[in-house]
């Protein structure tokens, strides 16, 4: 096996690859003899970013950030030509320019290069949202953007791609990681819109960078500053106090938004050039945005919230609390070397009403049992850091390398009000047979906590036109703790109630890839592979080791530590697991407008942290055993697509992807029987799998006109054995082979948005008024009804998940209108309106009608009518925003 493993990292060090990122390249050409010419110019207008052409005319620019440029080709001689490009993060842009000779004076010509619309070296599926974008379309948050791409679906407060459970993505923030690797939580940080500069969804056939993800990857390129002191102070809200009757507002949910925005050149530097005269080299700019969202949502709520982990009530004034503060410093020393830094800080305070199952397993919605009680119910408070330093250097014109290093910290805290858990008061039901709890508190207390340092570095060469490389490796090192304590008003001799779990673990992971693009007969072709590896740690080999000892031991639990210790490689005395993943790609461009492309890839993942050391310590103890098993394998998945692009005319695009998925290793509890007197256990195991199929499409259509529209269709279906890894703890049947529909799976989904936007200036007539500086634009979403399992009156059960609930209907409008002017202040009107129409979706299915419960309906048994009436059956009702923006 060791041998395997050697030949298999020897064949990815030479096994080279690359993917181009942020950079512009192409040939500078004599207009009439069409030879190239040596030695011309290449830069980008207003910036000191530029390069030469070499002795055939060819040049590359390479590390250009995310945003819109003016390139500039001159050459004595010759007239110079400027080109508008627009570059998106990990993409390479062809520019060519094609000179004159200068025989008189004249004005320079301008050419507006517009995005090609078919990417001739992309062979897989993703998706581009830029800033421009986010501030068109009705959104919230990232994930709101991501439920209205092709292939994500939104279930509660879960993102899944293409049927793959949540847990699948992986989010990035300029490339790093944010995702906690203990709970599985892949928004470890609250990312607010207004920070983000684009936001790149790769949903199938990614390439081998990316690890860690078997489903989908989310990469957010955060905002840089500018060259000019720029800002933005945006607010709105829904709330207008005595106003609300007079406009109509029934629904507020008492919400207020706030976001500042600050950019330009960095005060010291500044200082020290302009004013000082002292020589700092290259250009500094900073970037500082500021979010805050309080809202008491359209459910009912506790009063306060108090937050013990910054012990006090006032940052918590309403049922969801978020904050966010990100500063950036970008410091592009010369040409080729460029670094930043950056601290981006999130705080989240609530009482879990739409956390996501995949933080704190106990946190399912809205707590309607505790509704006569919710002062006393959990606060949740998730406590998020993100700390970064990047360099970029480029060696030569061909060759670049990035090299970053990052801390992350999410901190996640469970209790009453602050309590510790030995001042919890045992919870009552009153009225017995009610199913509502009138007394006391909740009876969990948790805390977790996960800091992962990260190591990456990337290498970059271009050799020709026709062959690309790249190559890297990432190394991460995690701190993990975790305590869970149930009912811990029982008196036990730990101190720590009835049930409880705590450990403290140190882990490494990483991966090292290679990559490569080659064109050949038209055909480019994207081939990598990728090695990843996981240390557990010390904690699970010296747990295994003394378990094993016991005289006693279950025949799984033997067998299942024996090849822990004895089937996998060491390094150092220490237990290491690796799995190796070959991704292939081609794209072929029929004609300039028509491009095929197809993928194959294997995409694994190292399990949830929490399935590995849960109960493994000598300080655990369960009423009810869920034990973890150290020697859970990474989850894979196999995954196909194929599809072809059509540029309809210069303005419209025409995509159509179909997909298919097989994942498999996933997770999941089974019984074990014990051994007399010992009673039976449950423990995870390698032992569950689903598949996915899917057809998507898109099609996007914008105009000089002013505007801009785009829909979208995904037809998709996913089944499998479970939905989650404890699905037959908490069903207590017996297992079988059965595949049923997973609960996210929902066949249809449509979205389309269409916007319209005048700049200043530009006007256009209405009932005989000129107007200008307005933006107005529509968004609907259309999509099949959850999942349930129906059952009749008698409490007989058809299949698992074999029914759907009405189908999802949202339409959102914004607007935005330019007021005035005062200096360089531009104030402006906004307003948004979500879910026009007051649509009110069926969330949770009473399983006897087939849709949300309403009075005097048949209801299952053991259950009351007041049970029934759960206030979050209904999505949110109609939301009316009203603000200002001011810029400057």
């Amino acid at each position: 096996m060791l041998r395997t493993l050697r030949y298999a990292l020897i064949a990815i060090v030479f096994f080279s690859t690359l993917y181009g990122e942020g950079k512009i390249m192409g040939k500078v050409y004599d207009a009439v003899t069409g030879k190239g010419l040596p030695l011309a110019n290449v830069v980008i207008q207003g910036t000191k970013i530029g390069t030469s052409c070499d002795l055939e005319g060819n040049y590359v620019i390479l590390r250009v950030p995310p945003g819109e440029y003016v390139l500039v080709a001159s050459m004595v001689g010759y007239k110079p030509q400027t080109v508008k490009v627009t570059i998106r993060g990990n993409e390479t842009r062809e520019v060519n320019f094609y000179l004159n000779e200068e025989v008189f004076k004249v004005e320079e010509i301008v050419a507006i290069g517009e995005k090609p619309a078919i990417e001739k070296e992309v062979s897989s599926s993703k998706v581009v949202v830029k800033k421009e974008m986010l501030e068109i379309i009705p959104t919230e948050d990232v994930k709101d953007i991501l439920e209205k791409q092709s292939g994500f679906q939104g279930q509660g407060t879960d993102i899944h791609v293409r049927g793959g459970r949540s847990n699948e993505v992986m989010v990035l923030i300029d490339g790093l990681p944010i995702k906690d690797v203990l709970s599985g939580s892949a928004f470890g940080l609250y990312i607010p819109t207004t920070a983000v500069e684009e936001l790149e969804a790769l949903t199938g056939g990614f390439n081998a960078e990316y690890g860690q993800a078997m489903s989908g990857v989310v990469n957010i390129s955060l905002r840089e500053g500018s060259s000019r002191f720029t800002g933005s102070i945006d607010y709105v809200r829904d709330n207008f106090g005595r106003f609300n009757d007079v406009l109509r507002i029934k629904n507020s949910q008492n919400k207020d938004v706030l976001n500042i925005n600050l950019s330009g050149p960095e005060p010291t530097s500044y200082i020290l050039k302009n004013l000082l005269k002292v020589n700092v080299p290259g250009n500094l700019t900073y970037y500082i945005s500021f979010h805050s969202s309080l809202e008491d949502t359209h459910l009912p709520h506790a009063d306060s919230l108090y937050s013990s982990v910054y012990k006090t009530w006032k940052l918590s004034p309403r049922e969801e609390n978020d904050y966010s503060l990100l500063s950036r410093i970008s410091w592009r020393v010369s040409n080729n070397f460029r670094l930043y830094f950056m601290i981006n800080k999130s705080l989240e305070i609530n009482q879990g009403y739409f956390m996501s199952s995949s933080d704190y397993p106990f946190a399912n919605g809205f707590p309607y049992r505790y509704i006569n009680n919710l002062q006393n119910y959990l606060t949740f408070t998730r406590d998020a850091i993100q700390q970064a330093i990047s360099i970029n250097h480029a060696l030569s014109l061909k060759s670049f390398y990035d090299l970053k290093i990052s801390r992350f910290f999410t901190n996640l805290r469970a209790d009453v009000n602050g309590k510790h858990w030995s001042q919890y008061v045992e919870t009552v039901d009153t009225i017995p047979q009610d199913l509502f709890w009138d007394y006391g508190d909740a009876p969990y207390w948790h805390d977790h906590y996960v800091e992962t340092w990260t190591g990456k570095f990337d290498f970059t060469n271009v050799f020709s036109k026709i062959w690309k490389m790249k190559t890297g490796f990432i190394l991460n090192r995690n701190e993990l703790q975790w305590l869970d304590i149930h009912f811990p008003w029982y008196g036990t001799q730990s101190g720590l109630g009835l049930n409880y779990d705590l450990y403290k673990i140190y882990s490494f992971d990483g991966g090292i890839y290679a990559q490569t693009e080659i064109t050949f007969a038209g055909m480019v072709a994207n081939l990598g592979i990728r090695g990843d590896f996981w240390v557990p740690g010390k904690y699970v080999d010296d747990a295994v080791k003394r378990i094993l000892q016991q005289t006693e031991l279950p025949p799984a639990i033997y067998s299942e530590y024996s090849k822990y210790l004895n089937d996998n490689a060491r390094i150092r005395g220490r237990i290491v697991k690796f799995h190796v993943s070959p991704r292939l790609g081609f794209a072929y461009p029929i004609t300039e407008n028509t491009k095929f492309f197809a993928s194959y890839g294997h995409f694994s993942q190292i399990p949830d942290l929490k399935y590995v050391y849960s109960k493994l310590g000598v300080r655990a103890s369960s009423s009810y055993e869920l034990v973890g098993n150290p020697n859970l394998r990474p989850t894979v998945t196999v995954a196909y697509e194929i599809g072809v692009e059509q540029l309809l005319n210069q303005r419209s695009k025409l995509k159509v992807t179909a997909y298919y998925k097989d994942i498999f290793n996933y997770p999941t509890a089974r019984k074990v029987p014990g051994i007399p007197p010992n009673p039976s256990f449950w423990m995870y195991f390698n032992s569950d799998y689903s598949r996915s199929v899917g057809l998507e499409a898109d099609l996007t259509y914008y105009t000089p006109y002013h505007i801009y529209g785009f829909i979208s269709l995904t037809l998709s279906q996913s089944k499998g054995r479970s939905s989650s890894a404890e699905d037959w703890y908490w069903r207590g049947s017996v297992e079988t082979l059965k595949e049923w529909y997973l609960k996210w799976d929902r066949p249809v989904k449509f979205y389309g948005d269409i916007a319209y936007s005048l700049k200043k200036g530009e006007y256009v007539k209405f009932l005989k008024l000129k107007i200008d500086d307005l933006l107005i634009s529509a968004g609907l979403s259309l999509q099949s009804g959850v999942r349930y399992t129906p059952q009749d009156t008698l409490g007989n059960k058809g299949e698992i998940n074999s029914k759907l609930g009405p189908m999802w209907k949202r339409a959102d409008l914004k607007f935005e209108k330019g007021l005035f002017r005062a200096g360089k202040l531009d104030f402006r009107f906004k307003s948004e309106i979500r879910n026009v129409f007051n649509w009110r979706n069926h969330r949770i299915i009473n399983p006897v009608t087939g849709r949300a419960y309403e009075p005097g309906d048949p209801i299952p048994p053991r259950t009351t009518p007041e049970s029934m009436l759960n206030p979050a059956r209904y999505s949110e009702p109609r939301e009316i925003f009203v603000g200002v923006l001011i810029r400057w």
